[in-house]
């Protein structure tokens, strides 16, 4: 299976292309430098592998929630490549793949996922395990980080660049329901978490990926 992950939901940029089992990737935590990373880093992982893009077997491209701009470009171009090639594309939620990206081997058995939405607000999904597997508990969040409310009794380990950035007030407002990762906090979504979540996501064509915004603003 040859599979190109494209992720441009947050300020991490990245890109990564699986060759049967084996993953490279590109990635920089740079903001507004995804127009001008993701197609040079594209090519130069084909070349890296051997491959063209007529040996691709799939994309896979976050969908959101993140940053508008940002997202549009990866989508963008995920699109682009997939209606040239005729490919499938997995769209994965970019809070899924910063739970994967913050916790690969599911040690903790509950999870709260945090992106920084600006404008004082977080994108955040709740995330529990059942029967081996990590499932979100509820809808995916926009929301003021002081009413955030658990779904179920803590201790819940927050992650991702949300976590930090709201670590007060949700220190505040969630008390001991709350702890903190050793590094989660400096996780961001990724296009190797993306691979590993794409067989959780049925394949769409590429007219039929549909962004996830959970606002109508620009959020950068």
């Amino acid at each position: 299976m040859n599979r190109l992950a494209i992720e441009t939901s947050t300020e991490c940029c990245s890109v990564a292309l699986q060759v049967g089992a084996d993953v490279i990737d590109r990635k920089t935590t740079e903001a507004r430098s995804h127009a001008t990373r993701v197609l040079p880093w594209t090519h130069e992982l084909l070349a890296e592998a051997g491959l063209g893009f007529g040996e691709l077997d799939s994309l896979v491209v976050s969908r959101g929630p993140g940053g508008f701009t940002s997202l549009r470009i990866g989508l963008g171009i995920v699109q682009g490549l997939a209606l040239a090639r005729d490919l499938p594309v997995h769209p994965v939620s970019s809070l899924a793949t910063l739970a994967e990206a913050a916790d690969p081997d599911q040690r903790h058995s509950q999870l709260l996922a945090l992106l920084d939405a600006r404008m004082g607000q977080l994108y955040a999904a709740w995330y529990g395990r059942r029967d081996g597997q990590r499932e979100r508990l509820g809808p995916e969040l926009l929301v003021d980080p002081d009413q955030l409310e658990c779904p179920h009794p803590g201790p819940w380990i927050a992650v991702g660049p949300g976590a930090r950035a709201f670590a007060k007030i949700l220190e505040t407002s969630l008390g001991d329901k709350i702890e903190w990762s050793a590094h989660g906090e400096s996780v961001w979504p990724d296009a190797s978490a993306l691979l590993r979540l794409a067989n959780n996501v049925s394949p769409v064509a590429a007219e039929r990926i549909t962004p996830t915004y959970l606002r109508d603003q620009v959020t950068g």
